[in-house]
């Protein structure tokens, strides 16, 4: 692999930055090309035009002239996507990151989206470490696709590491907050799809879907959305009682306005608990009602196998994330603690 440096006179002004664009001086390629050792004058002091030496280059000596535009990779990336038959959702992520790479050039060349560019392209993101680098590995899988496909010979995006995510604790809803939740007076509809979340742990995103034909008797049976886990959840026969009663709309229980897009009803069901419990609850959010069932079921002893059967994970997500706040699994840990405790030899005062 080749890199581009400069070789500054003796009183440049940026002669302590190898990389500057800010000069002129002479450009030189080195590295490693086909496996031998590799230095060489770019021939230019243009940055841009040492770019295109050194891809070719690497190519072998293939022109890049009429290189495959990011607009028509993307749309074959796409419609490789689709003949693997990936979920709808992913899908529409990756048209969501897209739409931003292509504001940095449609018709550009895909070669000419550098390590340099793309790093600062990914600096642009806004939101949580953790929907950064779920970003970043959609942005590699399309480039390792370009990669393996010929497109270019170097992929732009192997260089480029994940933030660090330091991942909150887990908290379930207190007795206090569950008790604030449950007994405040609501429309029926509300009052089932909290009381669903409640008793089911489903994701608000699979909740806000569900429909008559999701149940059998008082069990819902389902794939969850998110990773295409099924899953069989017993509720209350009088919370099914009362479910039944809701009139449907599209054929859904808890549909919002027509969308039938379910990350369209998930924002709307969001909006609406948020309006009713973040005021009186600050650290409200939806997905701790997955959090409260998972602990409550550990706490009255359900197996880890049963639980993370019940919420569609791995037996490894319950235990990492559940398990230190089942009270019964921390006072056998106590016990034990304490018995260590206890003093075996005679500790001199």
């Amino acid at each position: 692999m080749l890199a581009i440096y400069r070789r500054h006179r003796a009183g440049c002004p940026q002669k302590c930055d190898r990389i500057s664009k800010r000069c002129r001086c002479a450009l030189w390629l080195k590295g490693t090309l086909f496996g031998k050792a590799y230095q060489k004058a770019a021939k230019t002091r243009n940055w841009e035009a040492a770019e295109r030496a050194l891809r070719e280059l690497e190519s072998g000596g293939k022109t890049f002239k009429t290189a495959i535009t990011v607009k028509q990779a993307i749309d074959l990336f796409l419609a490789d996507l689709e003949a693997q038959n990936r979920a709808g959702d992913t899908i529409r992520k990756y048209r969501l990151l897209f739409k931003r790479l292509i504001a940095l050039g449609e018709h550009k060349p895909i070669t000419d989206f550098t390590f340099e560019v793309l790093v600062k392209f990914r600096s642009s993101w806004e939101g949580s470490a953790a929907t950064k680098n779920k970003a970043l590995d959609r942005l590699k899988a399309f480039f390792r696709f370009c990669h393996d496909a010929g497109y270019i010979t170097v992929n732009p995006t192997k260089a480029i590491k994940p933030a660090t995510v330091r991942e909150p604790m887990v908290k379930p809803f207190s007795d206090t907050e569950l008790s604030l939740i449950l007994s405040r007076p609501q429309t029926r509809q509300i009052r089932c799809f909290v009381r669903i979340l409640y008793h089911s742990a489903l994701r608000i995103s699979d909740a806000c879907m569900l429909k008559p034909s999701d149940f059998d008797g008082n069990q819902i049976r389902r794939v969850n959305q998110k990773n295409q886990e099924q899953v069989c959840i017993p509720i209350p026969p009088d919370l099914k009682q009362e479910l039944d009663l809701l009139p449907l709309r599209g054929g859904y229980y808890f549909l919002q306005g027509q969308s039938e897009k379910h990350y369209t009803q998930t924002d709307a069901w969001r909006t609406i608990l948020n309006g009713i419990y973040k005021h009186d609850i600050p650290g409200f959010r939806a997905h701790r009602f997955r959090h409260t069932a998972a602990v409550t079921w550990l706490s009255n002893g359900f197996t880890m196998e049963e639980v993370a059967a019940l919420l569609g994970n791995s037996v490894r997500v319950v235990e990492k994330h559940y398990a230190s706040f089942c009270l019964s699994r921390q006072a056998v840990v106590e016990g034990k603690m304490a018995a260590m405790w206890k003093p075996k030899l005679k500790i001199a005062k």
